[in-house]
């Protein structure tokens, strides 16, 4: 499925929604009855959207082959690779709608490709767009040496000669430098293998300080913003991630923590093993297992089950708006597309369900709200201004 088609059913599924909301109008009843009568294929498509059980039926098989297929082969699917492989990919979602809320998605059939995913290429973006994240950072070590990586690259291995690329060729050497910071800008994101033999996926705008030599009792970094850990396990030698309100101990699991500065609440996700979360406020500790997420606001602090599936959906390539507001939403596309979000007015109420691939441009994800009453304006600096029509 191409850009257009994609576009062109995420359109349809906006005017079913119309439809079931009574806010049709005799324009969009015209493009809705031109679209039916293309192709039986689509009058299928539209009995799916209007009947309410298959939708839930079809959510339900989403998640339940996402788990077979995708969450039960996470390792494999997400481990650091020291070389590159054409793996199987989802390609696209079709959209289905959700009468009961606005929706957000671009879900329900399915797609499995053999490529290795569609990047836009920049000559083919609209005016305004904006190209999903790529892969950019920088080193930076404390004696004042910093290092632009190279785009066409997505991993550095550390080790105590310095830093290299998968394929051997050196970045930079270590030198008299006892630590370096790693950061990604918000549009880039990258991988990085600490001296411990630790790895660790970093999201768009994050920030990972760390020693470029672990001291002997124990393993320590510091993180701002959000980053998948797979912690090297050393017995007598633990891993403690430092943010800005808590702590996390661990001596070798699979976590993922999303710190950004912007967030009211810094969240502990644990996919393997056993951690200990604690909060530096009130000086209070939690234990997870696997499938629980500790969530610190500073003032509070707790922990719940969570659907790990949509927690770490932002590691093997989508969005998973479940459940999100449109604040929570906008704050993850602003990141990944490197925009500013303005809200005209006050926020609206929307509640999205559904999702999509990472490698989609801004504009395809956006144009959904502009159907559901929402409009919004991408300026040349960047911002994209929202607001209720």
């Amino acid at each position: 499925m191409n850009a257009l088609e994609e576009e062109k059913l995420i359109h349809i599924s906006a005017l079913v929604l119309k439809e079931m909301q009574g806010t049709l109008t005799v324009e969009d009843r015209r493009i809705l009855d031109s679209w039916l009568n293309q192709s039986e294929r689509n009058k299928e498509i539209y009995r799916r959207f209007q009947d309410g059980q298959k939708q839930r039926q079809a959510y339900i098989g989403l998640q339940y082959f996402e788990k077979q297929r995708n969450f039960d082969s996470l390792k494999s699917k997400i481990q650091f690779q020291t070389k590159k492989k054409t793996v199987v990919v989802l390609k696209r979602l079709w959209p289905f709608v959700a009468a009961a809320s606005v929706i957000f998605t671009i879900a329900g059939i399915w797609y499995w490709n053999k490529d290795e995913g569609q990047h836009m290429d920049a000559q083919t973006a609209m005016v305004n767009d904006r190209l999903p994240a790529s892969n950019q950072a920088i080193i930076k070590f404390s004696d004042g040496r910093q290092y632009q990586l190279n785009k066409g690259e997505s991993q550095v291995v550390i080790d105590s000669s310095g830093i290299r690329y998968n394929d051997g060729y050196q970045v930079a050497t270590i030198n008299a430098a006892v630590s370096a910071t790693i950061e990604t800008p918000r549009g880039g994101t990258y991988d990085v293998t600490l001296p411990d033999g630790t790895t660790v996926k970093l999201n768009a705008g994050t920030v990972l300080t760390y020693p470029t030599v672990f001291a002997k009792d124990k393993r320590e970094v510091t993180l701002t913003g959000e980053a998948y850990f797979e912690v090297a396990k050393r017995k007598d030698q633990p891993f403690v991630v430092h943010t800005k309100n808590q702590q996390v101990l661990v001596l070798g699991t699979h976590f993922n923590i999303n710190a950004y500065e912007t967030s009211a609440a810094t969240k502990t996700t644990l996919l393997e093993g056993k951690v200990g979360v604690r909060q530096r406020l009130k000086d209070r500790q939690l234990t997870l297992l696997p499938g629980d997420q500790a969530i610190n606001n500073g003032a509070s602090f707790s922990k719940r089950t969570v659907n790990v599936q949509q927690e770490m959906a932002w590691v093997y390539g989508k969005f998973n708006f479940d459940g999100k507001s449109l604040r929570e939403v906008m704050d993850e596309l602003s990141q990944w597309y490197a925009i500013d979000v303005v809200y005209k007015g006050e926020i609206p109420d929307v509640a999205f369900f559904g999702g999509t691939f990472r490698t989609s441009k801004l504009s395809t994800i956006l144009k959904i709200l502009k159907d559901q009453d929402l409009s919004y304006q991408l300026t040349d600096d960047g911002k994209l201004i929202i607001e209720k029509k």
